[in-house]
């Protein structure tokens, strides 16, 4: 027993020298901007090529994202991110849920915008983009992009189209549905 305890304790001394005599496995990383840089990569890296800035924290589909706005990354660096974001390998992108009218309540009209964006609207109002004009029994008639379109809760009863006759850029039958 005596020995297996001098042979822990020699294990136990070889193994502390080892840590003190082994280098700083980060000496060589500085901080070049606001990422983590090896040397080496700082000595590959092209000195002509400016670093890309990316939007402060923007995500075409998404909107503001968490973290530090304006991160400088390498070309490189900022293609691979790209191609993560894009493989949606982490997670789905989240984005906004269609134009709909979600429901109407008398002279009200809830409605989503197509930036995703839900309220309460009357006639005249606008939201995200999106002005309604007039209010059926299960119909809207909205004006979007300069465009006059109609948005249905469901079909049948209250059928007829609110859009004036001869226009063009209709929607009826639409897939935008109340809340499905």
């Amino acid at each position: 027993m005596r020995l297996f305890g001098w042979g822990v304790a020699a294990l136990l001394v070889v193994q502390a020298v080892a840590l003190w005599l082994r280098e700083d496995p980060l000496g060589e990383v500085v901080l070049a901007g606001r990422e983590w840089v090896t040397e080496a990569a700082v000595a590959v890296a092209p000195v002509e090529a400016p670093p890309v800035v990316t939007n402060p924290g923007l995500n075409p589909a998404q909107g503001p994202m968490p973290g530090r706005p304006g991160v400088v990354l390498l070309p490189a660096v900022q293609a691979r991110v790209d191609r993560i974001t894009q493989s949606e390998i982490l997670g789905p992108v989240m984005r906004p849920l269609p134009m709909a009218l979600l429901g109407i309540a008398g002279e009200d009209a809830f409605m989503r915008a197509p930036n995703g964006q839900t309220g309460l609207m009357r006639v005249g109002d606008e939201l995200g983009g999106v002005r309604l004009l007039r209010i059926g029994t299960n119909r809207v008639l909205i004006e979007h992009e300069q465009q006059q379109k109609e948005l249905t809760l469901f079909s049948g009863f209250g059928g007829e189209t609110l859009l004036p006759s001869g226009s063009t850029g209709s929607d009826v039958g639409s897939p935008v549905m109340a809340g499905h």
